[in-house]
């Protein structure tokens, strides 16, 4: 089923109903946007909501599946199979459309925890270092006498532990790469269905 076709179709019905795009959401109970999208071809109507929408443009479910009016009152078989696969087809491609552009933004979220995982980790131990001198480390403190007056010595020691390291860097980099390369794969994913 052609989406532009049928948007046409869809609007030429509701103008000729004496409709506004607000007037027919609120009869079908859904969004003004969701027809707006219906008649510019951007989106396709639930298939719980094709007989309803059918009944208030006041013309039959096939007609309204094929996008344009019948010049006899029967359709074949297959041409009522074809525009059933048609709706069905489109329906689905909505729904899978939705649930991906979810996901994406579930992945992009969760590329973006881990970008602040990485930023705070990384950063919390500038701010030791420069607050404290100190780069995450233990020190030994000594406090020795001199002409001048007291005098601190401070040293410091830090054998860099790999698990804590990896935990510190590399999982948040890790989890910003692999939801960067899944969001990119499920764009295009999303592309595809368009």
């Amino acid at each position: 089923m052609d989406s532009q076709r049928f948007g046409t179709f869809i609007s030429q019905l509701r103008k000729e109903q004496g409709l506004t795009q607000k007037e027919l959401a609120d009869k079908l109970n859904i969004t003004d946007k969701a027809v707006s999208k219906w008649e510019t071809g951007k989106g396709f109507p639930d298939l719980k909501l094709l007989e309803p929408l059918a009944q208030t443009l006041e013309v039959s479910l096939v007609e309204l599946m094929q996008g344009r009016r019948q010049e006899t009152d029967t359709l074949t078989v297959a041409e009522a199979d074809a525009a059933v696969s048609q709706a069905m087809g489109q329906s689905e491609r909505a729904t899978a459309r939705r649930y991906l552009r979810m996901f994406r933004w579930f992945l992009t979220g969760g590329g973006l925890l881990s970008l602040l995982w990485l930023f705070t980790t990384f950063f919390s131990s500038v701010w030791a270092e420069l607050l404290t001198g100190i780069y995450m480390s233990s020190s030994a403190a000594g406090i020795i006498g001199g002409a001048d007056g007291r005098t601190a010595i401070i040293t410091t020691t830090r054998t860099l532990n790999p698990l804590e390291t990896f935990f510190a860097l590399g999982v948040p980099f890790l989890l910003l790469a692999v939801c960067a390369v899944l969001a990119l794969k499920v764009w295009r994913l999303e592309k595809k269905l368009k």
